[in-house]
């Protein structure tokens, strides 16, 4: 086994009891809160990727979530679909993609499949149901609206057109905060809108607390309704004029004084009242002279005879007169009349009143005077305030008064009036925002990982590191041999000489050589290496070293060998 997890390992049996259970308790707690902090680091953010989902639809969502092996987590009784926020919208739009969710209800998908041999009356069912539910779709976008359920009734059709009858449509909704008023009627103008000759009279709103939303409201009450918002676009209209009007006189005068050196206060009385006149003006005498138009002459004459009387007519009746004498006199009559028809001028006048008449306005402004440094008596250098003379104020009122359009006759009111202000430097300053939140939702996960790795390096690698180290220094410094025992260490490695060896080691420090290292080694011996090299040979090693140094030198000896062999 190693020495150094022996020797961690004596130590450790060597503690009392207690510090074992101290050091076992603070291992523990070292790793619940390193792991607790590698978790809460690296754990995945969830968000809703939908919320008050129907059952249906929810099913549909975890069902092609399923498909991809997207994690997801279920809350709110399985009406809130939650998954890793990287990729809420990614889901959304592929949901979308599929047409998920559908909203509860049968929408005009209902359509999508054709049946043959389906009725008239189950066509018109089916209609009335795709327009509901694509209505309570539709609602249901609002945020305040959980879930929404439309009712239709449409009336048969009638020949009669006294007994036709106009549809109606009632809308229950389950909100999950409060519908403003605004909302609320134009979830009514949007359902009287999508049918034919409906009108917001006839929709109801209730909501599933059992209030009632909207109703179809009397002229009255409809009246009512229209002079309050009426009211309201009065108030915006007079707040927007003076607010423009105060900016553009500011302005100017900061352009002037400085910035921030100049208040401007606008307040305007207007007639809201409504006066609209129709005229129509007959005047004779408006060209200038008279004109005829058309002219009628009719003539009339009066002729007596005694003659025979002619016959009588309506154009010329005969009158008889009897004298004394009994004679009979005849009178003739002709008539003759002159008609002139003269032209009369008329004129048509419509005159509206605005929205709004300016009936008054006044003006408050306020600017800074000027600031300059004087030296008091002890040399210190002081601010004081200088008002502006009357001249410039008066140049200042009569710009005012140019911007505003003073008028006169409208008792127009102008203030124009100079006040030293609050320094900026004398008022605190807003704490400056340092982007915390942004660096924390930007760079959190990564900060707290660097700073679990630094933290788990300093408390539990370094000093595991460092403990290791002074174990296996300890070790050593035991495994180390004594003064005599190195000595004798020191004695048996060292290197023997060349001279020293026997001949065995001789061999064996040759044979570690090369042959062209062996060569140059022997070439290279001193004459003592050499003889002691020499003679711790052996007769057959000296024959072979001989007969390589000096090759016929060795073939003399064996000629003489053979020459001596021969002659014995």
């Amino acid at each position: 086994m190693n020495p150094v997890i022996e020797r961690i390992i004596t130590t450790l049996k060597e503690l009392s009891l207690s510090r074992k259970i101290a050091l076992g308790l603070l291992a523990m707690v070292l790793v619940a809160g390193f792991t607790t902090m590698f978790i809460w680091a690296n754990k995945t953010e969830f968000k809703a990727a939908y919320s008050g989902l129907a059952k249906d639809d929810a099913a549909l969502v975890v069902e092609k979530l399923k498909e991809s092996n997207t994690p997801y987590r279920l809350t709110g009784d399985g009406t809130t679909i939650m998954v890793p926020e990287t990729i809420v919208y990614d889901v959304r739009l592929s949901m979308a993609r599929d047409g998920i969710p559908k909203g509860g209800g049968v929408g005009f998908e209902i359509f999508d499949k054709t049946e043959f041999g389906t009725t008239e009356f189950v066509q018109k069912i089916n209609k009335n149901r795709a327009i509901q539910g694509e209505l309570a779709r539709t609602i249901s976008a609002f945020d305040e609206v959980k879930t929404a359920r439309v009712m239709i009734v449409l009336p048969k059709d009638s020949v009669f057109v006294e007994e036709v009858k106009k549809p109606s449509a009632s809308i229950l909704l389950e909100l999950t905060a409060d519908l403003d008023k605004e909302k609320v009627t134009a979830i009514a103008h949007l359902v009287a809108s999508s049918i034919q000759d409906l009108t917001p009279k006839l929709v109801t709103i209730v909501d599933t607390a059992g209030r009632i939303l909207f109703e179809g409201k009397s002229e009255e009450e409809q009246a009512k309704v229209n002079a309050r918002n009426f009211a309201d676009a009065q108030y915006k209209y007079k707040v927007r004029f003076e607010e423009n009007l105060t900016r553009r006189i500011q302005t100017m005068l900061e352009r002037i004084v400085g910035k921030d050196k100049a208040i401007v206060r606008v307040t305007s009385e207007m007639d809201f009242s409504k006066n609209d006149m129709n005229e129509e003006i007959y005047d004779p005498f408006e060209r200038g002279g008279e004109f005829i138009r058309s002219r009628k002459n009719r003539a009339e004459k009066l002729t007596t005879t005694s003659d025979e009387l002619p016959t009588p007519s309506s154009v010329n009746p005969i009158v008889g007169d009897e004298g004394l004498s009994g004679e009979q006199n005849n009178e003739l009559v002709n008539k003759s009349d002159d008609t002139f028809n003269f032209e009369i001028s008329k004129r048509v006048r419509e005159t509206k009143k605005p929205m709004a008449v300016l009936a008054r306005l006044s003006v408050a402004a306020v600017v800074d005077g000027r600031y300059e440094y004087k030296t008091d008596e002890s040399g210190n250098r002081k601010k004081v305030y200088m008002p502006r003379s009357s001249e410039e104020m008066k140049q200042f009122e009569d710009i005012v008064i140019k911007a505003m359009g003073y008028n006169e006759e409208r008792s127009d009111q102008v203030s124009m009036e100079c006040f030293p202000f609050a320094s900026i430097a004398e008022i605190e300053p807003a704490p400056a925002v340092t982007g915390l939140k942004m660096v924390q939702k930007e760079y959190g996960r990564t900060i707290a990982n660097l700073l679990l790795v630094l933290l788990l390096f300093l408390f539990v690698i370094r000093p595991i590191i460092k403990t290791v180290k002074e174990i296996r220094t300890t070790v050593e410094q035991e495994a180390l041999p004594g003064p005599d025992e190195l000595a004798l260490i020191e004695e048996e490695e060292r290197e023997l000489n060349f001279i020293e060896m026997d001949g065995k080691q001789q061999k064996e420090y040759l044979e570690l050589m090369t042959g062209d290292q062996k060569e140059s080694f022997i070439t290279q011996m001193s004459t003592s290496e050499r003889t002691s090299y020499l003679t711790n040979m052996s007769v057959n090693e000296k024959a072979k070293y001989y007969a390589r140094k000096d090759l016929y030198k060795t073939v003399n000896i064996l000629k003489g060998w053979i020459s001596e062999a021969e002659e014995e």
